[in-house]
């Protein structure tokens, strides 16, 4: 069938990822696909994306977002989806789809926040067939608004090759000068204060382990004074941002996603799962639903329970074994193909 991806962010977000791993897992399966970006997303900037076939550049205008969309459309007859991706996108296509009733257009959206929305009218838009959260917890959020038989929850997908790291694990360790021996904890993510490197800095600091922790994404000038004022300068490696994630996760031991916002479906948490980690993680959103059987929960922003889970997970490690073994089985739930497989069956349940 054909299906038409549209996001209305212009960064690299977990949400904007989705969208591109879908296309892409969609195409694979035989389905004709465009992902339509804003023309300034910074995922141009990646090697080879102008010319990627599945790529399309939405106007700089967005009065004229409707029309270039419309030029996509295949003959009447033949069946499309429109799938929105973020808020803007996804308040357009209630809109635009009011337009497109009388032809084989289903439209659909993505729904990746917890946050309760504050406009309901697109949810209410008779031409939206289906809204997809990616976490039951994301389903709570919207169920005020939009009606049960719209609300199909698909988890989030995270492509093969994502989990194969592009180095040798020892040229890992030798780069981050880790012995192979060391117990290492890894994090993966960005500055944002809600993504909660602060607190775990903290919490590492007062665990007081022996142990190295790897930050991925977490800019050197802006935490090393942190690190040297805890006294965890020389156990701290800190990485900057980087494609190759699974480089850094295949040398770990745990993972650590210390958040303090309400994430839905992160992407970094489910690569450390489908990596098979244990994982010690933060009672926020639907993280919960994703690492209940892989390690260790704790409340946001307490830097005391964080540490005593962090010397737990040290100092037991069959159970980290076990915990692992949990997410590597959980993780098959989180491949593209398994994400794309539930979507064609709602495609073609709203077609």
């Amino acid at each position: 069938m054909r299906v038409i991806i549209i996001t209305s962010s212009s960064n690299r977000s977990g949400g904007t990822r989705q969208a591109l791993y879908q296309a892409q897992g969609l195409s694979a399966r035989g389905h004709d696909v465009t992902l339509c970006l804003p023309h300034n997303s910074t995922l141009w900037e990646l090697p080879g994306a102008g010319s990627n076939p599945l790529w399309h550049a939405l106007p700089s205008d967005p009065d004229e977002h409707r029309a270039d969309v419309e030029r996509l459309f295949p003959a009447p007859e033949e069946p499309t989806i429109v799938h929105a991706f973020h808020n803007k996108a996804v308040k357009r296509v209630a809109w635009w789809g009011l337009f497109w009733r009388n032809r084989r257009i289903a439209c659909v959206a993505h729904r990746g926040v917890i946050f309760r929305p504050g406009n309901p009218l697109p949810y209410l838009s008779p031409a939206m067939k289906a809204f997809i959260p990616n976490s039951e917890a994301c389903a709570r959020a919207i169920g005020w608004c939009c009606p049960k038989h719209k609300i199909h929850v698909v988890p989030n997908g995270i492509p093969d090759e994502r989990v194969v790291p592009s180095r040798p694990a020892t040229e890992v360790r030798k780069e981050l000068d880790i012995p192979e021996q060391a117990l290492t904890f890894t994090y993966v993510g960005n500055n944002k204060p809600a993504k909660g490197i602060e607190p775990l800095l903290k919490a590492f600091a007062a665990a007081r382990l022996d142990a190295k922790l790897v930050l991925v994404g977490a800019t050197p000038e802006k935490w090393f004074p942190l690190c040297t004022s805890l006294g965890i300068d020389k156990s701290v490696r800190l990485i900057g941002q980087t494609e190759h994630v699974s480089d850094y996760l295949q040398i770990a031991d745990a993972f650590v996603f210390p958040s303090r916002d309400m994430d839905s479906a992160p992407n970094t948490l489910l690569e450390a799962i489908r990596m098979g980690l244990p994982v010690v993680a933060t009672t926020v959103g639907g993280v919960p639903e994703i690492a209940r059987d892989s390690g260790l929960l704790v409340p946001p922003d307490d830097v005391d329970a964080l540490a005593k889970a962090l010397r737990e997970m040290a100092s037991n490690p069959e159970q980290r074994i076990r915990w692992g073994e949990n997410s590597l089985r959980r993780g098959r739930l989180y491949s593209v193909e398994a994400r794309c497989a539930e979507l064609e069956s709602i495609y073609h349940s709203v077609l």
